[in-house]
């Protein structure tokens, strides 16, 4: 989870760099990407809720479908997220338009532009979060003290997240933005395959 927890706020930080060279840094921007994905956040662990009452082998596919729709989405944002921002731009943004037209078609292009490229991946990172505690749960752990744990160190990881890209990563010249998405792309595959494994098993230590 510490590790799922980097990526999701990581992920705000490089969506933010994507963003920049089509609709600036403004207010406007952050308002709709930080409620994107805390959209996303809500979405995701009402699914990972929803997941966790399935019937086991239904649950087993549900795991696999989610986490199959993540790392897709986050691969279409990786390879193609400034080919669709282009054309989401030019749909949106007219060449010649007035200041309140400009703000309207901003915003569209904006909402557009985050439920397309940023929505799905997080929410399915998110939708793990309810299951690795119903997984330490039922590993014996007392369903408040595993919420604790798996959201404690999840808002840890969202913590290293944020200070490891912003301070570390994008500062890097030899790691530009492709790169790093690229990089997302990899860690959470893997992240996700261990994960769907580790919540298979009939014992275990921990969701981390």
């Amino acid at each position: 989870m510490a590790v799922l927890g980097t990526l999701s706020m990581g992920f705000q930080l490089l969506a933010s760099r994507l963003l920049a060279p089509h609709f600036g840094t403004s207010i406007i921007v952050w308002a709709w990407l930080i409620s994107t994905f805390l959209a996303a956040f809500s979405l995701g662990s009402m699914l990972g809720g929803w997941i966790c009452n399935a019937a086991p082998h239904v649950r087993q596919r549900l795991q696999v479908v989610t986490a199959a729709a993540g790392v897709v989405s986050l691969a279409v944002t990786a390879l193609f997220g400034r080919v669709l921002l282009d054309r989401i731009e030019v749909a949106f943004l007219p060449v010649e338009a007035g200041d309140l037209q400009e703000v309207g078609g901003m915003s569209r292009a904006l909402f557009v532009s985050c439920l397309c490229l940023f929505f799905v991946p997080v929410t399915a990172l998110s939708s793990f979060s309810p299951q690795c505690v119903q997984y330490l749960a039922a590993h014996g752990t007392a369903p408040g003290a595993a919420s604790g744990v798996v959201y404690g160190i999840s808002t840890l990881g969202n913590i290293a997240g944020v200070m490891l890209t912003a301070f570390v990563l994008i500062p890097n010249e030899h790691l530009g933005l492709a790169r790093l998405l690229l990089l997302w792309l990899v860690v959470a595959g893997v992240s996700l395959s261990g994960l769907i494994l580790l919540l298979r098993a009939p014992n275990g230590r921990t969701a981390s």
